[in-house]
C-alpha cells in the first residue's frame, strides 16, 4: 500500500496528514497542526519538519499540499493569497519535494477537496460538482464533466471575491463580497456589528 503525506495550508492554521491507500479506499493515519507562521520561510521549515515527523522514516509516494489561491500549480508558487499576505516567489513543490524526497504537488484547497469529494465522498459517481470551503476565506472547486474546472488563470474556482452587494463586512478588503458574508472573518465582522461579544 502507497502512503501519501498532505500539507493543507490556511490563514489560521496548517495542517499536515499522512495517509494510506487500501484496497477499499484512503486512510488517514495521522495527522497533525500547527498555527499558520506569519512568514513564508518558517511555515516551510515547520511544516516539512511535521511531515517528517509524522512518516516516521517511512518512504512516500507523493506530497500533496492544498492552499487558498491565487496560485500557479505548474511553478508550485503561491501568488500573495489574501489570507496569507507577503507569501509569493518560493517554490513550495521544489522545497518538500527536495525535504521529503518524493514528488509533491500544489493545488488550490478548493479543488483539493472537490476531487477528494468527487473520489471519495458524497459526490462520487457525479459528472458535475461544486465544492465550496468555508474557512478563513472563501472559495469554490468546480468539477465540470468529470474535469477540474481551472479556468484560463487557474482562478475559476475564486468565488469568495463576487461582490453580493455594496454594503456589509469586507472579505480582505472587498465590502459586500461573497467571502464577506460567509468565511470566519466575515461572519466575526458580522457578529460585531449586531452587538454580539467575539
Amino acid at each position: 500500500m502507497k502512503s501519501y503525506i498532505g500539507l493543507d495550508i490556511g490563514g489560521t492554521k496548517c495542517a499536515v496528514s499522512l495517509g494510506r491507500e487500501e484496497e477499499d479506499g484512503f486512510r488517514i493515519v495521522s495527522r497533525d497542526a500547527i498555527p499558520t507562521p506569519a512568514d513564508q520561510s518558517e511555515a516551510m521549515e515547520r511544516l516539512a519538519m511535521l511531515a517528517d515527523q509524522l512518516r516516521q522514516g517511512e518512504t512516500v509516494a507523493g506530497i500533496g499540499i492544498s492552499v487558498g489561491g491565487p496560485l500557479d500549480a505548474e511553478r508550485g508558487v503561491l501568488q500573495n493569497p489574501p489570507n496569507l499576505p507577503g507569501w509569493h516567489g518560493l517554490s513550495w513543490t521544489q522545497a518538500m519535494a527536495d525535504r521529503l524526497s518524493a514528488p509533491c504537488v500544489l493545488e488550490n484547497d478548493a479543488n483539493a477537496c472537490a476531487l477528494a469529494e468527487w473520489r471519495w465522498g458524497a459526490a462520487r459517481g457525479a459528472s458535475s460538482m461544486i465544492f465550496l470551503t468555508f474557512g478563513t476565506g472563501l472559495g469554490a472547486g468546480i468539477i465540470l464533466n468529470g474535469d477540474i474546472l481551472r479556468g484560463a488563470t487557474g482562478d475559476a474556482g475564486e468565488v469568495g471575491h463576487w461582490r453580493l452587494y455594496d454594503f456589509g463586512p469586507a472579505g480582505y478588503g472587498k465590502r459586500g463580497s461573497f467571502e464577506g458574508f460567509c468565511s470566519g472573518g466575515g461572519l466575526r465582522q458580522l457578529a460585531v456589528t449586531v452587538g454580539v461579544q467575539y
